[in-house]
Protein backbone atom coordinates (compact mmCIF):
# COMPACT_ATOMS: atom_id res chain seq x y z
CA UNK A 1 0.00 0.00 0.00
CA UNK A 2 1.10 3.43 -1.02
CA UNK A 3 -0.18 6.60 0.67
CA UNK A 4 0.38 10.35 -0.19
CA UNK A 5 1.11 12.20 2.75
CA UNK A 6 1.41 15.62 2.66
CA UNK A 7 3.21 17.37 5.62
CA UNK A 8 1.87 20.61 6.67
CA UNK A 9 2.85 22.87 9.46
CA UNK A 10 0.76 23.69 12.61
CA UNK A 11 -1.67 26.69 12.20
CA UNK A 12 -1.02 26.64 8.42
CA UNK A 13 -4.07 25.76 7.46
CA UNK A 14 -3.01 22.50 5.94
CA UNK A 15 -0.79 24.50 3.70
CA UNK A 16 1.65 21.73 1.55
CA UNK A 17 5.11 22.42 3.01
CA UNK A 18 6.19 18.83 1.61
CA UNK A 19 4.81 15.51 -0.15
CA UNK A 20 6.01 12.34 0.26
CA UNK A 21 5.46 8.79 -0.57
CA UNK A 22 4.93 6.55 2.20
CA UNK A 23 5.17 2.54 1.52
CA UNK A 24 2.89 0.70 4.16
CA UNK A 25 2.94 -2.66 3.17
CA UNK A 26 -0.56 -3.72 3.89
CA UNK A 27 -1.61 -1.23 5.97
CA UNK A 28 -1.33 -2.96 9.11
CA UNK A 29 0.41 -0.15 11.16
CA UNK A 30 -1.79 2.11 13.36
CA UNK A 31 -2.09 6.20 11.99
CA UNK A 32 0.37 7.36 14.92
CA UNK A 33 3.64 5.23 12.46
CA UNK A 34 2.29 7.09 9.85
CA UNK A 35 3.18 10.76 11.76
CA UNK A 36 6.49 9.45 13.09
CA UNK A 37 7.49 7.69 9.98
CA UNK A 38 6.85 11.21 7.73
CA UNK A 39 8.34 13.11 9.91
CA UNK A 40 11.31 11.64 9.71
CA UNK A 41 11.56 11.45 6.14
CA UNK A 42 10.95 15.14 6.18
CA UNK A 43 13.98 15.37 8.22
CA UNK A 44 16.41 13.30 6.33
CA UNK A 45 14.94 15.20 2.98
CA UNK A 46 15.91 18.50 4.60
CA UNK A 47 19.24 17.34 5.91
CA UNK A 48 18.03 17.91 9.75
CA UNK A 49 18.50 15.60 13.01
CA UNK A 50 16.14 13.00 13.54
CA UNK A 51 12.87 14.01 15.49
CA UNK A 52 13.71 17.75 14.51
CA UNK A 53 9.98 17.69 13.57
CA UNK A 54 7.16 16.41 15.71
CA UNK A 55 3.44 14.90 14.39
CA UNK A 56 0.63 16.69 16.29
CA UNK A 57 -1.86 15.32 13.77
CA UNK A 58 -2.88 13.05 11.07
CA UNK A 59 -5.71 15.20 9.19
CA UNK A 60 -7.91 13.83 6.22
CA UNK A 61 -8.28 16.20 2.96
CA UNK A 62 -11.67 17.87 4.75
CA UNK A 63 -9.16 18.90 7.89
CA UNK A 64 -10.49 16.38 10.14
CA UNK A 65 -8.60 14.64 12.75
CA UNK A 66 -8.43 10.82 12.86
CA UNK A 67 -7.58 8.84 16.01
CA UNK A 68 -4.47 7.82 15.39
CA UNK A 69 -4.82 4.26 17.04
CA UNK A 70 -6.64 3.19 14.18
CA UNK A 71 -5.21 0.75 11.74
CA UNK A 72 -4.41 2.54 8.64
CA UNK A 73 -6.01 -0.20 6.37
CA UNK A 74 -9.23 0.64 8.65
CA UNK A 75 -9.47 4.15 6.95
CA UNK A 76 -7.62 4.14 3.92
CA UNK A 77 -6.57 2.22 0.75
CA UNK A 78 -3.59 2.09 -1.82
CA UNK A 79 -3.31 6.09 -3.61
CA UNK A 80 -5.19 7.99 -0.79
CA UNK A 81 -4.05 11.17 0.67
CA UNK A 82 -3.68 12.62 4.09
CA UNK A 83 -2.12 15.49 5.74
CA UNK A 84 0.33 15.33 8.47
CA UNK A 85 0.80 18.42 10.67
CA UNK A 86 3.98 18.46 12.69
CA UNK A 87 5.73 20.61 14.54
CA UNK A 88 8.65 21.53 16.85
CA UNK A 89 7.46 19.35 19.53
CA UNK A 90 8.22 18.15 22.16
CA UNK A 91 5.19 16.46 22.52
CA UNK A 92 3.30 15.13 19.88
CA UNK A 93 -0.40 14.58 18.89
CA UNK A 94 -1.44 17.58 20.78
CA UNK A 95 -4.28 18.59 18.43
CA UNK A 96 -7.41 16.40 19.46
CA UNK A 97 -9.63 13.99 17.37
CA UNK A 98 -13.27 13.81 18.33
CA UNK A 99 -13.81 11.07 20.66
CA UNK A 100 -10.65 11.37 22.27
CA UNK A 101 -10.42 11.08 26.41
CA UNK A 102 -9.24 14.32 27.77
CA UNK A 103 -6.95 13.39 30.44
CA UNK A 104 -8.47 13.64 34.01
CA UNK A 105 -6.63 15.89 36.62
CA UNK A 106 -5.39 13.08 39.10
CA UNK A 107 -6.86 12.51 42.08
CA UNK A 108 -6.87 9.15 44.71
CA UNK A 109 -8.65 7.49 46.93
CA UNK A 110 -8.55 4.46 48.94
CA UNK A 111 -9.25 2.66 46.17
CA UNK A 112 -6.84 4.29 43.95
CA UNK A 113 -7.39 6.60 40.97
CA UNK A 114 -10.27 8.76 41.34
CA UNK A 115 -11.99 9.90 37.99
CA UNK A 116 -14.42 12.96 37.30
CA UNK A 117 -18.00 12.38 36.84
CA UNK A 118 -18.18 12.41 33.03
CA UNK A 119 -20.72 15.49 33.34
CA UNK A 120 -17.78 17.92 34.75
CA UNK A 121 -18.26 19.93 31.30
CA UNK A 122 -21.48 20.48 32.59
CA UNK A 123 -21.12 21.80 36.11
CA UNK A 124 -17.85 23.78 35.53
CA UNK A 125 -19.71 25.22 32.60
CA UNK A 126 -18.33 29.42 32.73
CA UNK A 127 -22.19 31.20 31.61
CA UNK A 128 -20.33 34.54 31.90
CA UNK A 129 -17.35 33.24 29.71
CA UNK A 130 -20.07 32.31 26.99
CA UNK A 131 -21.77 35.73 27.32
CA UNK A 132 -25.60 34.63 29.09
CA UNK A 133 -24.43 38.05 31.05
CA UNK A 134 -25.81 39.88 28.31
CA UNK A 135 -29.01 38.38 28.80
CA UNK A 136 -28.80 40.12 32.53
CA UNK A 137 -29.62 44.00 33.77
CA UNK A 138 -26.80 44.32 35.94
CA UNK A 139 -28.33 47.08 37.41
CA UNK A 140 -31.14 45.82 38.69
CA UNK A 141 -29.62 42.44 40.09
CA UNK A 142 -26.74 42.98 42.97
CA UNK A 143 -22.95 40.99 42.36
CA UNK A 144 -24.11 37.90 44.64
CA UNK A 145 -27.90 38.14 43.01
CA UNK A 146 -26.91 37.34 39.19
CA UNK A 147 -24.44 34.51 40.60
CA UNK A 148 -26.97 32.73 42.43
CA UNK A 149 -29.19 32.86 39.25
CA UNK A 150 -26.50 31.36 36.50
CA UNK A 151 -26.10 28.88 39.63
CA UNK A 152 -29.63 27.71 39.37
CA UNK A 153 -29.84 28.17 35.63
CA UNK A 154 -26.90 25.86 35.28
CA UNK A 155 -29.04 23.67 37.88
CA UNK A 156 -32.54 23.46 35.11
CA UNK A 157 -29.92 22.49 32.38
CA UNK A 158 -28.36 19.78 34.60
CA UNK A 159 -32.42 18.22 35.48
CA UNK A 160 -32.73 18.26 31.35
CA UNK A 161 -29.65 17.52 30.07
CA UNK A 162 -30.08 13.84 29.26
CA UNK A 163 -33.53 14.31 27.48
CA UNK A 164 -32.37 17.16 25.64
CA UNK A 165 -28.81 15.52 24.95
CA UNK A 166 -31.05 13.11 23.31
CA UNK A 167 -33.15 15.42 21.26
CA UNK A 168 -29.93 17.54 20.09
CA UNK A 169 -28.90 13.69 18.53
CA UNK A 170 -32.16 12.20 17.69
CA UNK A 171 -33.00 16.00 15.42
CA UNK A 172 -29.18 15.88 13.96
CA UNK A 173 -30.82 13.13 11.55
CA UNK A 174 -33.71 14.98 10.43
CA UNK A 175 -32.06 15.55 6.95
CA UNK A 176 -29.54 13.95 7.16
CA UNK A 177 -28.35 12.01 3.91
CA UNK A 178 -25.66 9.70 6.16
CA UNK A 179 -24.37 8.81 9.47
CA UNK A 180 -21.19 11.22 9.30
CA UNK A 181 -23.70 14.24 9.74
CA UNK A 182 -25.00 12.74 12.91
CA UNK A 183 -24.03 15.03 16.10
CA UNK A 184 -24.31 18.15 14.61
CA UNK A 185 -27.00 20.01 14.23
CA UNK A 186 -27.73 22.68 11.52
CA UNK A 187 -30.33 26.02 11.26
CA UNK A 188 -33.13 24.28 9.93
CA UNK A 189 -32.69 21.03 12.30
CA UNK A 190 -32.01 23.59 15.49
CA UNK A 191 -35.61 25.64 13.84
CA UNK A 192 -37.39 22.58 13.61
CA UNK A 193 -36.69 21.79 17.51
CA UNK A 194 -38.43 24.97 18.24
CA UNK A 195 -41.37 24.26 16.03
CA UNK A 196 -41.58 20.58 17.12
CA UNK A 197 -41.83 22.67 21.15
CA UNK A 198 -43.80 25.36 20.16
CA UNK A 199 -41.29 27.85 21.26
CA UNK A 200 -42.16 29.60 17.47
CA UNK A 201 -45.18 32.01 17.84
CA UNK A 202 -46.32 35.12 16.27
CA UNK A 203 -45.15 37.01 18.94
CA UNK A 204 -41.57 34.97 18.99
CA UNK A 205 -40.96 34.10 15.16
CA UNK A 206 -38.68 31.69 13.41
CA UNK A 207 -35.87 34.42 12.74
CA UNK A 208 -35.65 35.25 16.46
CA UNK A 209 -34.47 31.51 16.46
CA UNK A 210 -32.45 32.01 13.51
CA UNK A 211 -30.36 35.16 15.35
CA UNK A 212 -29.88 33.14 17.77
CA UNK A 213 -29.06 30.27 16.21
CA UNK A 214 -26.07 32.72 14.23
CA UNK A 215 -24.77 34.63 17.36
CA UNK A 216 -24.40 31.77 19.28
CA UNK A 217 -22.39 29.84 16.30
CA UNK A 218 -20.46 32.76 15.46
CA UNK A 219 -19.67 33.95 18.93
CA UNK A 220 -16.08 34.10 20.11
CA UNK A 221 -16.12 31.17 22.50
CA UNK A 222 -17.88 28.69 20.16
CA UNK A 223 -15.27 29.55 17.85
CA UNK A 224 -12.50 28.90 19.60
CA UNK A 225 -14.14 25.25 20.43
CA UNK A 226 -14.44 24.82 16.88
CA UNK A 227 -11.03 25.78 16.19
CA UNK A 228 -9.82 23.25 18.39
CA UNK A 229 -11.80 19.91 17.44
CA UNK A 230 -12.06 21.58 13.76
CA UNK A 231 -15.74 21.11 13.63
CA UNK A 232 -18.09 23.41 10.55
CA UNK A 233 -18.34 26.33 12.12
CA UNK A 234 -21.92 26.56 10.70
CA UNK A 235 -23.67 24.02 12.58
CA UNK A 236 -24.45 23.30 16.81
CA UNK A 237 -22.43 20.87 18.81
CA UNK A 238 -23.91 19.95 22.04
CA UNK A 239 -22.53 23.11 23.92
CA UNK A 240 -23.88 25.61 21.09
CA UNK A 241 -27.02 23.76 21.49
CA UNK A 242 -26.89 24.30 25.51
CA UNK A 243 -25.97 28.34 25.13
CA UNK A 244 -28.46 28.79 22.71
CA UNK A 245 -31.48 27.03 24.70
CA UNK A 246 -30.32 30.07 27.81
CA UNK A 247 -30.85 32.80 24.34
CA UNK A 248 -33.92 31.47 23.61
CA UNK A 249 -35.47 31.03 27.31
CA UNK A 250 -34.54 34.82 28.07
CA UNK A 251 -35.66 36.68 24.52
CA UNK A 252 -38.83 34.23 24.45
CA UNK A 253 -39.62 35.57 27.65
CA UNK A 254 -39.68 38.90 26.78
CA UNK A 255 -41.47 38.27 23.61
CA UNK A 256 -44.74 36.99 24.90
CA UNK A 257 -45.32 39.28 26.90
CA UNK A 258 -45.11 42.73 25.29
CA UNK A 259 -47.08 44.64 27.68
CA UNK A 260 -44.67 44.11 30.33
CA UNK A 261 -41.62 44.10 28.38
CA UNK A 262 -39.68 46.58 30.84
CA UNK A 263 -40.24 44.28 33.93
CA UNK A 264 -38.99 41.26 32.05
CA UNK A 265 -35.47 42.61 33.01
CA UNK A 266 -35.96 42.04 36.41
CA UNK A 267 -37.34 38.23 36.15
CA UNK A 268 -34.05 36.07 37.10
CA UNK A 269 -33.18 34.42 34.28
CA UNK A 270 -33.49 30.91 36.41
CA UNK A 271 -37.71 31.90 35.73
CA UNK A 272 -37.79 32.26 32.24
CA UNK A 273 -35.70 29.19 31.95
CA UNK A 274 -38.36 27.10 34.19
CA UNK A 275 -40.68 28.64 31.89
CA UNK A 276 -39.74 27.98 28.71
CA UNK A 277 -39.30 23.88 30.33
CA UNK A 278 -42.67 23.82 31.73
CA UNK A 279 -44.30 25.47 28.58
CA UNK A 280 -42.66 23.97 25.69
CA UNK A 281 -40.19 21.52 26.14
CA UNK A 282 -42.40 19.26 28.77
CA UNK A 283 -45.78 19.77 27.15
CA UNK A 284 -45.00 19.30 23.61
CA UNK A 285 -41.07 18.23 22.79
CA UNK A 286 -40.60 15.22 25.57
CA UNK A 287 -43.99 13.60 25.58
CA UNK A 288 -44.09 13.17 21.83
CA UNK A 289 -40.73 11.59 22.19
CA UNK A 290 -41.74 9.60 25.10
CA UNK A 291 -44.92 8.29 23.19
CA UNK A 292 -42.51 7.47 20.38
CA UNK A 293 -40.21 5.26 22.51
CA UNK A 294 -43.22 3.96 24.18
CA UNK A 295 -43.95 1.78 20.89
CA UNK A 296 -40.76 -0.18 21.53
CA UNK A 297 -41.70 -1.29 25.15
CA UNK A 298 -43.69 -4.74 24.14
CA UNK A 299 -40.52 -5.28 22.75
CA UNK A 300 -38.88 -5.25 26.24
CA UNK A 301 -41.55 -6.71 27.91
CA UNK A 302 -41.40 -9.69 25.34
CA UNK A 303 -40.15 -13.17 27.46
CA UNK A 304 -39.50 -15.08 24.58
CA UNK A 305 -37.85 -12.30 22.68
CA UNK A 306 -35.38 -11.55 26.06
CA UNK A 307 -34.38 -15.48 26.43
CA UNK A 308 -33.16 -15.20 22.87
CA UNK A 309 -31.28 -12.64 23.37
CA UNK A 310 -29.32 -13.70 26.42
CA UNK A 311 -28.65 -17.28 24.72
CA UNK A 312 -27.11 -15.30 22.14
CA UNK A 313 -25.71 -12.81 23.59
CA UNK A 314 -21.96 -14.12 22.47
CA UNK A 315 -22.98 -13.90 19.03
CA UNK A 316 -24.20 -10.45 19.66
CA UNK A 317 -20.85 -9.46 21.30
CA UNK A 318 -18.68 -11.39 18.66
CA UNK A 319 -20.85 -8.92 15.88
CA UNK A 320 -20.12 -6.35 17.54
CA UNK A 321 -16.20 -6.68 17.75
CA UNK A 322 -16.54 -7.44 14.10
CA UNK A 323 -17.88 -3.79 13.47
CA UNK A 324 -15.17 -2.05 15.26
CA UNK A 325 -12.17 -0.95 13.52
CA UNK A 326 -9.20 -2.39 13.82
CA UNK A 327 -7.01 -0.49 16.39
CA UNK A 328 -4.76 0.11 19.52
CA UNK A 329 -6.73 -2.37 21.76
CA UNK A 330 -8.64 -1.03 24.73
CA UNK A 331 -10.63 -2.44 27.58
CA UNK A 332 -14.00 -1.62 27.10
CA UNK A 333 -15.31 -2.58 23.50
CA UNK A 334 -17.64 0.41 22.08
CA UNK A 335 -18.46 1.21 18.53
CA UNK A 336 -19.39 4.45 16.80
CA UNK A 337 -22.75 4.75 15.56
CA UNK A 338 -21.60 6.71 12.40
CA UNK A 339 -19.56 4.22 12.02
CA UNK A 340 -22.39 1.14 12.38
CA UNK A 341 -24.16 2.76 9.58
CA UNK A 342 -21.73 1.38 7.16
CA UNK A 343 -22.24 -2.28 8.65
CA UNK A 344 -25.81 -1.88 8.89
CA UNK A 345 -26.25 -0.78 5.26
CA UNK A 346 -23.77 -3.92 4.37
CA UNK A 347 -26.63 -6.00 6.23
CA UNK A 348 -29.19 -4.45 3.77
CA UNK A 349 -31.03 -3.06 6.84
CA UNK A 350 -30.12 0.88 7.05
CA UNK A 351 -32.06 2.52 3.77
CA UNK A 352 -34.14 -0.81 3.14
CA UNK A 353 -36.04 -1.68 6.13
CA UNK A 354 -35.40 2.13 8.10
CA UNK A 355 -33.90 5.47 7.63
CA UNK A 356 -31.52 7.43 8.85
CA UNK A 357 -34.00 9.57 10.86
CA UNK A 358 -35.87 6.16 12.03
CA UNK A 359 -32.55 4.42 13.46
CA UNK A 360 -31.57 7.64 15.37
CA UNK A 361 -35.12 7.26 16.97
CA UNK A 362 -34.04 3.46 18.02
CA UNK A 363 -30.33 4.33 18.99
CA UNK A 364 -32.07 6.79 21.69
CA UNK A 365 -34.41 3.93 23.03
CA UNK A 366 -31.26 1.63 22.90
CA UNK A 367 -29.06 4.38 24.64
CA UNK A 368 -31.59 4.84 27.27
CA UNK A 369 -33.58 2.24 29.44
CA UNK A 370 -36.25 4.34 30.37
CA UNK A 371 -38.38 6.00 28.00
CA UNK A 372 -39.34 9.23 30.40
CA UNK A 373 -37.31 12.18 28.76
CA UNK A 374 -36.90 13.42 32.65
CA UNK A 375 -34.92 10.17 33.72
CA UNK A 376 -32.96 10.06 30.77
CA UNK A 377 -29.36 9.81 31.37
CA UNK A 378 -26.32 12.17 30.27
CA UNK A 379 -23.88 10.34 28.29
CA UNK A 380 -20.26 11.08 27.86
CA UNK A 381 -20.57 9.52 24.81
CA UNK A 382 -24.18 8.82 23.30
CA UNK A 383 -22.91 8.01 19.42
CA UNK A 384 -20.51 4.75 21.30
CA UNK A 385 -22.33 1.40 21.74
CA UNK A 386 -20.99 -0.83 24.28
CA UNK A 387 -22.61 -4.37 23.93
CA UNK A 388 -25.52 -4.37 26.25
CA UNK A 389 -26.44 -1.07 23.98
CA UNK A 390 -25.45 -2.68 20.95
CA UNK A 391 -28.08 -5.80 21.93
CA UNK A 392 -30.88 -3.16 22.60
CA UNK A 393 -30.11 -1.52 19.09
CA UNK A 394 -30.95 -4.73 17.43
CA UNK A 395 -33.84 -5.75 19.39
CA UNK A 396 -35.42 -2.19 18.22
CA UNK A 397 -34.69 -2.99 14.95
CA UNK A 398 -36.13 -6.13 14.83
CA UNK A 399 -38.72 -4.34 16.22
CA UNK A 400 -39.22 -1.47 13.86
CA UNK A 401 -39.16 -3.76 11.26
CA UNK A 402 -41.57 -6.42 12.72
CA UNK A 403 -44.47 -3.73 13.66
CA UNK A 404 -43.55 -1.92 10.04
CA UNK A 405 -43.50 -4.33 8.01
CA UNK A 406 -46.49 -6.26 9.30
CA UNK A 407 -44.70 -9.38 9.91
CA UNK A 408 -47.39 -12.45 10.63
CA UNK A 409 -44.92 -14.88 12.39
CA UNK A 410 -44.03 -14.11 16.29
CA UNK A 411 -41.93 -11.26 16.99
CA UNK A 412 -38.96 -13.97 18.77
CA UNK A 413 -39.55 -15.90 15.38
CA UNK A 414 -38.65 -12.84 13.20
CA UNK A 415 -36.11 -11.38 15.53
CA UNK A 416 -34.13 -14.57 15.68
CA UNK A 417 -34.64 -15.15 11.77
CA UNK A 418 -33.38 -11.22 11.84
CA UNK A 419 -30.27 -11.97 13.97
CA UNK A 420 -29.09 -15.07 12.05
CA UNK A 421 -28.89 -13.13 8.71
CA UNK A 422 -26.73 -10.46 10.90
CA UNK A 423 -24.37 -12.97 12.11
CA UNK A 424 -24.15 -14.45 8.85
CA UNK A 425 -23.39 -11.14 7.24
CA UNK A 426 -20.88 -9.94 10.01
CA UNK A 427 -18.95 -13.46 9.48
CA UNK A 428 -20.12 -14.61 12.66
CA UNK A 429 -22.27 -17.73 12.02
CA UNK A 430 -20.76 -19.39 8.81
CA UNK A 431 -23.22 -21.70 6.92
CA UNK A 432 -22.14 -25.49 6.47
CA UNK A 433 -22.61 -26.99 3.03
CA UNK A 434 -22.88 -30.55 3.09
CA UNK A 435 -20.41 -32.73 0.92
CA UNK A 436 -22.28 -34.12 -1.84
CA UNK A 437 -21.18 -38.02 -0.50
CA UNK A 438 -22.06 -37.19 2.88
CA UNK A 439 -26.19 -36.16 1.42
CA UNK A 440 -26.07 -39.52 -0.68
CA UNK A 441 -25.25 -41.96 1.94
Amino acid sequence: MRLKVNLSPVGSGLSVDDSIDLYCGQGEQILQWVGYASCSRLAYKRGDVYGRYIPQSITTKDGQPLDVDIVINELFGDGDELYVEYSNGPMPFRIRWEGRPRTPPFKWGEAGEELPPHDTWLRELDLVQEGIMSLIDTTVFATNGISEDLEVVKDVLMRNAGAMQMVFYFQSSEGASNGDQLGQITLPQFRGIMIQAKVITTRFPAEKVDEIFTSVVTSEQALARKVESKSGVSTFDLMDFTIAIIHVAAQRYAAMSPAEAGKASMVPLQTKMDELFKNCFDVYLFPELQKRLDRFSAAVSNPAAQLLLKRGRKLVEQTLDSCQLKRVKSSVVKVDLRWLCNHLQRWNLLNKDFNLQELALIAVFAKQTSTDPHRFILHPHPLDYNYSEFERLLLGMAWHIYVTKKKGEAFEEYLGEMLDTIFKKAGILVEVVKDKQDVDE
